[in-house]
């Protein structure tokens, strides 16, 4: 039986387009009739084949590895793809699930918003990498170092804004704040990040946890730390390191642009 490109078309749900391209990387082909009409057909076996094709893709074969593997009459090439394609799903898999549970916790974040907002509690901070790259509103990175920043922001959404607030300069009234892209230590370690002359590892520690908003109106850190600043010094409690933050949600960007950070301020 012979089936014209356009039925296959549309019995596939595939365009003509996506028929020749198919031809085109030798997956397909087409014969053309002989009355002379000059129309191309498809046979059954092309019909099963282009199915197979479609099978390949789905399971994330390039069309290159697809032609391969239908073409080819090694059965160990065909069991080695196989394989291959295996643990990159394994992978892929496990990736959507550290980003499905990251995702989880970030909603749980928001959803306590209302009962956490500015208040102050003691608790322990979590482990946490930094790649530190503005000073204020200067970027201290050299651009042999640019790639190296890529590549954390490739690792989206597992790297966060955080920032870093010295103390002692806020305890003067002075903002002296570094920028950096962050990552929590369980998924430094699922994605293989090292503490390096760049990277910097924080600890678990005790601490001073409170969230905050920032809006324009209090963009800076004296306003938005000023509760915390305070109940330190009400409270008489010893310091021992520099606040550090993890931005996780931004919002309105086109109007007040405001952002929701955790705040973890090392104390005795």
């Amino acid at each position: 039986m012979k089936y014209r490109i356009g039925v296959v078309a549309k019995l596939l749900g595939i365009s003509p387009e996506g028929l020749r391209l198919y031809e085109r990387d030798g997956i397909l082909a087409s014969r053309r009739e002989e009355n002379g009409s000059g129309y191309r057909y498809y046979e059954r076996l092309d019909i099963t084949a282009l199915l197979r094709a479609r099978a390949y893709q789905k399971y994330g074969f390039s069309l290159k590895e697809t032609e391969s593997l239908i073409n080819t009459d090694d059965i160990d090439q065909i069991v080695d793809g196989y394989t291959r394609r295996s643990q990159q799903l394994a992978e892929e898999i496990a990736r959507k699930r550290r980003m499905l549970d990251y995702l989880n916790k970030t909603s749980a974040i928001i959803e306590r918003l209302p009962e956490e907002l500015w208040q102050i509690r003691r608790d322990t901070r979590p482990g946490l990498y930094r790649f530190e790259f503005m000073k204020g509103d200067e970027l201290m990175l050299k651009p042999e170092s640019y790639g190296d920043f890529q590549r954390w922001v490739s690792m989206a959404p597992f790297t966060f804004p955080s920032q870093r607030n010295e103390w002692e300069a806020l305890t003067e009234g002075r903002d002296r704040s570094f920028s950096a892209l962050g990552m929590m230590e369980e998924d430094a370690a699922a994605l293989g990040v090292r503490e390096s002359e760049l990277v910097r590892y924080f600890p678990p520690c005790s601490c001073l946890y409170t969230v905050v908003r920032i809006s324009r109106e209090n963009a800076s850190c004296d306003k938005y730390l000023a509760h915390l600043r305070e109940f330190v010094e009400r409270e008489g409690i010893q310091v021992t390191g520099d606040p550090v933050a993890r931005t996780f949600l931004s919002m309105n960007k086109r109007d007040d642009y405001t952002r929701y950070r955790q705040i973890w301020l090392p104390v005795e």
